[in-house]
């Protein structure tokens, strides 16, 4: 029961300082709930697993993001990866280049709670992929 206080507790606070993408630190237990308010329009998607990885997947309403927040072995997030349909690419540049420090064309950076991370973009022949995760 106290866990699942303190876990509710940490979402609330998380959801209240603007996580946004940064996605790190979350605790599994509640992660839906977190991406459906800081994410809008993504959804919980269990149509296929890979058992060797720790992980939810999340779609958005129009198919044309998929992101991906990664677990470790206690159930907490260490990084996340957004899968992007090349129609978002505008979109989602700008709104790295206003959110965060910018390091280069696919690189960015910020801090949250006295921790420093990396936001990295990658192009694909056929989509592109952000991830972000501690420095």
């Amino acid at each position: 029961m106290k866990n699942t206080f303190l876990s509710v507790l940490l979402l609330l606070f998380l959801i209240a300082s603007g996580f946004g993408q940064d996605l790190i630190g979350i605790p599994k237990e509640g992660a839906e709930e977190v991406v459906r308010k800081v994410m809008k329009g993504f959804n919980l998607d269990n149509s296929s697993k890979n058992e060797s990885f720790n992980y939810l997947k999340f779609v958005n309403s129009a198919g044309t993001k998929t992101l991906i927040v990664f677990f470790s072995e206690e159930n907490v997030s260490t990084h996340t990866r957004l899968v992007c349909d090349f129609s978002e690419f505008d979109f989602v540049v700008e709104e790295l280049n206003d959110k965060y420090k910018k390091l280069s064309k696919t690189s960015w950076e910020f801090s949250f709670n006295n921790e420093i991370y990396v936001i990295n973009l990658e192009e694909k022949e056929w989509y592109f992929v952000v991830t972000t995760k501690k420095k």
